[in-house]
């Protein structure tokens, strides 16, 4: 399987190219900077819509994970227009791009976001697939443009999949990268009262997850990429302080969150989120609980509470053989 990439540069892009890499799938990279390899790089600039088609010809899969990180900045006017283009632009650029092509590629994989479901409240049942998308904040408009943007591959009959992702975990960016020296220092506590919900996914999960659905050619349209077991932020704070075996006894105030972050901080740091998948069929989760994700993220062995053994361990109606 030969893939191209959008937005390998990240997190979870660098990840996954290192994962299909090994799994013997040759991945060429989008870059907007000059070329250094014609032979694992093609050079493009969405904002000006630059793109040689001509390049793209004979990769079984394309996948865009690019776009200007949500939580880089306060969420001016100015860093609200760039996080929209910066996946509207690029997704349909590719989009349009591919669906010309002679040879087209099976299946066009697409960052998302859950946003579009609109946030959890009390203890209603978590958003699948199936779900009404009844967000209608400034994220939940960014998701529908982003994935409104794919219609020109759907319309040419690419298979096409929207990788909702939750809050992936992983030392070498994202949330974790931004909270663990805070919690290193004793320093972390809970954003507000800690009661929101937060969906997640390891990013060895997350990687797995898009091999699945490149495998699977039943699978298409959004996919929740998150973890069966949701936690809340007070729940994550524990677990964290405990993999880095240091207390966190410094939360930081609501009015304070909504003070500093304004909006951002509302949607980003105080909202919940309870999602899983309906899509992922027979996928089995290397790390279904935020414990073992962190034991896997931070290399620690953080054993399992007496709770979540109650939790694994079979009914009494079932038979454990």
């Amino acid at each position: 399987m030969r893939v191209l990439m959008g937005g390998a540069s990240g997190m979870i892009g660098s990840s996954l190219s290192e994962f299909l890499i090994r799994h013997e799938c040759p991945v060429v990279k989008l870059v907007r900077r000059k070329v250094s390899n014609d032979i694992t790089e093609i050079y493009w600039d969405p904002e000006k819509g630059e793109l040689d088609e001509s390049k793209l010809e004979e990769f079984d899969a394309v996948i865009h994970l690019g776009g200007f990180n949500i939580a880089k900045k306060v969420w001016s006017s100015k860093v609200k227009k760039r996080i929209l283009e910066t996946r509207v632009k690029s997704t349909q650029l590719l989009a349009e791009k591919i669906s010309k092509l002679k040879n087209k590629p099976k299946v066009f994989i697409t960052a998302s976001g859950m946003n579009i479901y609109g946030y959890t409240k009390g203890d209603a049942e978590p958003f699948t697939e199936k779900s009404k998308e009844t967000g209608h904040d400034f994220l939940a408009d960014v998701v529908r443009q982003w994935e409104a943007a794919t219609k020109p591959a759907k319309d040419a009959d690419i298979r096409v999949i929207h990788a909702r992702f939750s809050a992936v975990l992983g030392k070498e960016g994202g949330l974790l990268k931004k909270v663990l020296p805070i919690f290193r220092m004793a320093a972390g506590g809970r954003l507000g009262k800690g009661h929101q919900i937060m969906s997640w996914v390891d990013i060895d999960d997350a990687v797995e997850i898009l091999w699945h659905c490149l495998q699977n050619e039943s699978i298409s349209g959004p996919v929740n990429v998150a973890s069966p077991n949701a936690v809340t932020n007070r729940e994550f704070t524990k677990a964290l302080a405990k993999a880095v075996g240091l207390p966190a006894f410094l939360p930081m105030p609501e009015f304070m969150i909504k003070t500093i972050f304004a909006e951002m901080g509302e949607v980003l740091m105080l909202s919940s989120i309870k999602c899983v998948s309906s899509k992922l069929g027979d996928y089995e989760f290397k790390y279904p609980t935020i414990r073992e994700s962190l034991n896997n993220q931070l290399g620690v062995n953080v054993e399992a509470s007496e709770s979540e053994n109650k939790e694994e361990a079979p009914k009494e109606d079932e038979n454990p053989a």
